[in-house]
């Protein structure tokens, strides 16, 4: 207690004697900074403004070390501070020990910054803690937009009416609208200062979001309005909302929005139907997708293989966001063929596209079929990495069957995908089906490579079975940036394992499509020899060869340094912990079994891209492969708790899917048996109480 004592004195000391000789030198009291802060007056402080906080030990060398720095920079900072709204405050840790433990002060002193919604970012490792970068980094933060957004609550959107939201539908708007409804029982404004929000637990925290969303947007050139549900129970109807006028399912309501743009009022509204968020982007991303996909702008082949080759990576800094991976339709026409008729189309695919995650429509006049080959010809210069193999070509059957040159029609071309997509039709009618391409958009939405999660997997291994056989994990460690580095340049072998894959199924493709062909050719001869009538004949020649392209491959990482416990929530083994970074998981979406040894023995890792490749052959295309031995492989243990699909999980085992099914018919037999005898029952007793020769005698007779 002594030491502790004196430690503290010499700390006030020294912040005293800092104190004094500013004050000397300025001969103003005011130049004393205020003394550290209590829990009340903490969270007091808070409520306005930005504050970069230090919490210190007096028991601390380094806060000693760091006590005339920490003053001086107020010193000379603490007046631009007022201008900018952000000051610098401290809290001692060994008097306000509870305070600092629920901010989870590790060590000291520890360097953050707060604004009125509480902790925003710790002071980063690339400034040092000098009075030069303190004070940089307090103007960086003061004048940060997101900040601003964080000390301004304020909410500038219009309380709209009926008649002020249907101006909006038909069109007569001079700006883009994003419009929030809401359910208030007390107020006309449903942001008012008087709210109430009794069946709508989400709305509360939603007002600070609203308020950082019509900031954002003002900027953009977009207005906001909100209507209140209550007030307006009609109009909400109309729009599907029922829950907020009626408090239906509490659990599931929450605030709705929508963007109306400006215009000839037709295919104008866009409803927000991706849920609830607690932060602005995904709404903000809506918005901007909505308004630029309304334009369809022009987009050229070179602009197409520059997305396409940009390549997925892990950002080193966490203070850079992940790459996007966006999807980009486009649709692709020859000006001097093209009717107006082909274009209607596009309007009505900005609605559904909104609801595909960073999706992007554009328009080309270019020749996008050859864009489309540009894109395979530098998949196969990326995998034509094994100078003992022959050269691997784009397979021209495939490309004949895939990319045909047709005008007008649809391609998506994915950020960082080398392989593009065609949309299949063999008539302009088909190209104007809107229900059958938006299905198209849907089943194209995964992204080069997802995040695999406990959410998430079921549906990657459910996802369009008749296509994709196998969901394949990289492990990875984003733990610091020598981590990162690694994993990245393991995914890029990961990757180009998996294109490499890729050649061999599209060959595999043509082949199995050439020899059903044949067979057919081979059928219709032997008809023809054994002078079949020309009915049957005919019918074995007009047998159509569909195209069956599958056999693929979902690619996905796992973060291992979140834990082992992520590897256990998705099914794998219990208790491992010798997985590492790179380890590759192959894991059979028919059977729910995965393996991690490569056709060799070996553990299968991006080490080796043709142990990736030949595993995934003889995983796969069992068939085709050079290796006789099996692979050896486990069944995934699904933790049901962790798994809220339940029937997808059971499905994925066979034996408890086949009981399922079995318990199911069983159970809608029983269940129409006793209807039967309900039935039988029902008119039994009709009769039985009925007046005639085989019911009761009347009351009449018996007397």
């Amino acid at each position: 207690m002594r030491l502790s004592k004196l430690l503290s004195t010499l700390y006030l000391i020294i912040i005293g004697i800092t104190g004094f000789s500013s004050a000397s030198r300025n001969n103003d009291d005011e130049f004393r900074p205020r003394p550290p802060l209590g829990k009340k007056e903490f969270r007091e402080e808070l409520q306005s403004g930005l504050h970069l906080v230090e919490f210190f030990s007096p028991q601390c060398p380094h806060c000693l070390d760091f006590a005339p720095i920490w003053h001086e920079t107020w010193r000379k900072f603490h007046k631009e501070g007022e201008r900018l709204n952000i000051s610098f405050v401290q809290v001692n840790c060994i008097k306000d020990g509870d305070l600092c433990n629920e901010e989870g002060i590790l060590a000291f002193p520890a360097i953050k910054l707060y604004g009125p919604q509480g902790f925003i970012k710790n002071y980063p490792d690339k400034y040092e803690r000098t009075e030069k970068d303190l004070i940089t980094f307090a103007r960086e933060e003061s004048l940060d937009s997101i900040n601003m957004e964080i000390i301004d609550p304020t909410i500038s959107s219009k309380n709209l009416n009926a008649q002020d939201f249907n101006e909006l539908l038909a069109g007569r708007g001079t700006k883009p609208c994003f419009v929030s409804f809401w359910p208030s029982n007390d107020h006309e404004d449903p942001l008012a200062e008087s709210k109430n929000y009794d069946f709508c637990p989400p709305c509360q925290s939603f007002q600070k979001v609203w308020a950082q969303i019509t900031k954002k947007l003002l900027v953009h050139g977009v207005d906001t309005g909100h209507i209140n549900c209550k007030t307006l129970p009609n109009l909400c109807h109309e729009m599907g909302f029922n829950r907020l006028v009626n408090g239906a399912h509490m659990e599931r309501n929450y605030p709705r929005v929508a963007l109306v743009l400006p215009g000839n009022g037709v295919n104008n509204l866009f409803v927000f139907e991706n849920g609830f968020f607690s932060s602005v982007w995904p709404y903000e991303d809506f918005v901007a997708r909505a308004i630029l996909n309304s334009k369809a702008p022009e987009i050229s082949s070179e602009k197409i293989l520059q997305l396409v080759h940009q390549t997925f990576q892990f950002p080193e800094n966490s203070d850079h966001p992940f790459p996007s991976q966006g999807l980009h339709v486009v649709f692709s026409y020859d000006p001097d063929n093209a009717v107006p008729e082909d274009f209607h189309v596009l309007e009505h695919l900005v609605n559904h596209l909104a609801k595909v995650p960073n999706a992007y429509l554009h328009k080309s006049k270019d020749d996008i079929s050859m864009t489309a080959r540009f894109s395979l010809d530098y998949m196969y210069e990326k995998i034509n990495y094994n100078g003992s193999e022959s050269i691997k070509s784009p397979k021209n059957e495939y490309l004949e069957l895939n990319l045909v040159p047709r005008s007008p029609t649809f391609y998506i071309f994915k950020e960082g995908d080398w392989v593009p997509h065609l949309y299949v039709g063999d008539s302009t009618t088909e190209t104007r089906n809107v229900e059958a391409l938006a299905k198209w958009f849907n089943e194209s939405a995964l992204p080069v490579v997802s995040e695999v999660t406990s959410y998430n997997f079921n549906r990657l291994l459910s996802f369009r079975p008749s296509e994709y056989d196998a969901v394949v994990i990289q492990l990875v460690n984003l733990t610091d940036s020598e981590s990162i580095r690694l994993s990245n340049k393991q995914l890029k072998n990961f990757i180009t394992a998996a294109y490499d894959y890729e050649d061999v199924r599209m060959q595999n493709v043509v082949n199995v499509r050439a020899r059903k062909r044949f067979d057919k050719n081979t059928r219709v001869k032997g008809l023809k020899a054994a002078k079949a009538s020309s009915g049957k004949i005919g019918k074995v020649y007009r047998e159509e060869i569909k195209l069956e392209d599958n056999n693929k491959v979902i690619l996905g990482y796992v973060d291992i340094s979140k834990g082992i416990r992520v590897l256990e929530g998705l099914g794998f083994q219990k208790g491992r912990n010798d997985y590492r970074s790179g380890d590759v998981l192959v894991v059979d979406s028919r059977s729910s079994s995965f393996t991690e040894n490569d056709v060799f023995g070996n553990r299968l890792t991006t080490d080796s891209m043709y142990s990736i490749r030949e595993t995934l052959i003889k995983l796969i295309l069992p068939e085709i492969s050079q290796f006789h031995e099996s692979l050896q492989s486990e069944e995934l243990f699904f933790d049901y708790s962790r798994n809220p699909d339940i029937f997808g999980t059971v499905k994925k085992h066979r034996v408890l899917y086949y009981f399922f099914v079995l318990g199911t018919l069983m159970l809608i037999i029983k269940m129409l048996s006793l209807y039967k005898s309900a039935k039988a029952r029902k008119r039994y007793n009709a009769k039985k109480n009925a007046v005639g020769i085989l019911g009761q005698q009347s009351k009449k007779s018996k007397d």
